[in-house]
């Protein structure tokens, strides 16, 4: 019975980070910055790759030669991604994990 519960946990983690990825490519393309980016930093409890891959994504996207020398949702990814990396080693090293 419990094996059950764990392995339907699983499935619904990975419909989950799956989601939000798909659901944070497609908010820069459709909505405001804003929603864009609680989406990615959600998505980066999952996966902490995914501000990264969207800043990418947005700065391709919205490129013109007059927006200045730094892209800057890269660098906002960037950040985002070194934060949850950090976080997501901090919790996998910590005892409230197995709780």
């Amino acid at each position: 019975m419990t094996h059950n519960y764990y392995r339907s946990r699983s499935i619904s983690n990975g419909v989950m980070r799956g989601t939000l990825t798909i659901l944070s490519f497609i908010s820069a393309v459709f909505f405001p910055w804003l929603c864009t980016a609680l989406l990615a930093v959600a998505a980066s409890f999952f996966e902490p790759l995914v501000p990264l891959a969207v800043g990418l994504f947005a700065d391709t996207l919205y490129y013109t030669p007059q927006a200045g020398v730094f892209p800057l949702y890269t660098l906002y990814g960037a950040v985002v991604t070194v934060a949850a990396s950090f976080v997501r080693g901090r919790l996998s090293a910590s005892p409230v994990r197995d709780i």
